[in-house]
């Protein structure tokens, strides 16, 4: 006689084949975001392997997704200076220096640390229209969905947003990235600038180690109790 499945096991089964099947692609996907994250810091590594001899940036052929470390100077432009966070560090909260550089036509955005100040309590008003030299790391910035909208109106930037900041700041003919400053060739008493190498955050093969094992757990637990619900039919019924 063929025993045909009730009604609930069919849909325990579609539910349990649905949970592996989504821990799985979970698990692929950051074995995907690994790679890349791995790539990008290949990247990286290449372009602080020139921070002790760098040369000056050819800032016309830097492309989205280029790394590139060297120098730059220009005109350095405090009155256009903005605050961008907020960001975390040592349990304070404070944002990133944002200052434009005049290259002869064109503008370059210096990010020039992190501060926890107000943007008119900062060193860098005394210094307007200095030529001064920057070294750092050049790279396209991004944000992801859940970065708040910018709101110029009331001076607070959240976003990266090169083209939003040179339209409210009048900056004129911006390039599409920005330089981390590491080293500059004036003295900010000693603040800025202040960044560290940058790396980003790379926990995919943990996370992706997390998905797969619970993949593997969800299958024997599915296996314990098929085998119990086999035993408990196959067993002799009591006897009165």
């Amino acid at each position: 006689m063929t025993i045909r499945p009730s009604f609930s096991t069919l849909l325990s089964s579609i539910v349990i084949l649905a949970a592996f099947t989504a821990l799985c692609a979970l698990g692929i996907w950051q074995v995907k975001r690994l790679a890349w994250k791995e790539g990008i810091i290949s990247k990286l590594d290449a372009a602080y392997a020139h921070t002790a001899d760098s040369a000056p940036l050819d800032l016309t052929s830097i492309q989205p997704g280029d790394y590139s470390y060297g120098w730059v100077e220009g005109i350095f432009m405090p009155d256009k200076a903005l605050l961008l966070g907020p960001r975390t560090r040592e349990g304070r909260i404070g944002n990133d220096l944002i200052v434009p550089l005049k290259i002869k036509d064109r503008t370059l955005l210096i990010n020039m640390g992190w501060t926890d100040a107000a943007l008119e309590d900062l060193p860098i008003t005394h210094v307007q229209d200095k030529k001064i030299r920057f070294a750092g790391l050049a790279f396209t910035p991004s944000w992801n969905r859940f970065t708040p909208d910018n709101d110029p109106a009331q001076d607070l930037w959240f976003k990266p947003d090169i083209q939003e900041i040179a339209q409210v700041r009048g900056l004129a003919n911006s390039f599409p990235f920005i330089l981390y400053a590491q080293e500059a060739s004036y003295k900010f008493d000693a603040t800025f600038p202040n960044n560290t190498k940058y790396y980003p955050n790379n926990n995919h093969l943990q996370y992706a180690i997390f998905w797969f094992t619970m993949a593997f757990l969800l299958l024997i637990m599915t296996g314990i109790v098929i085998t119990s619900r086999k035993r408990g039919r196959s067993s002799p019924p009591l006897k009165a």
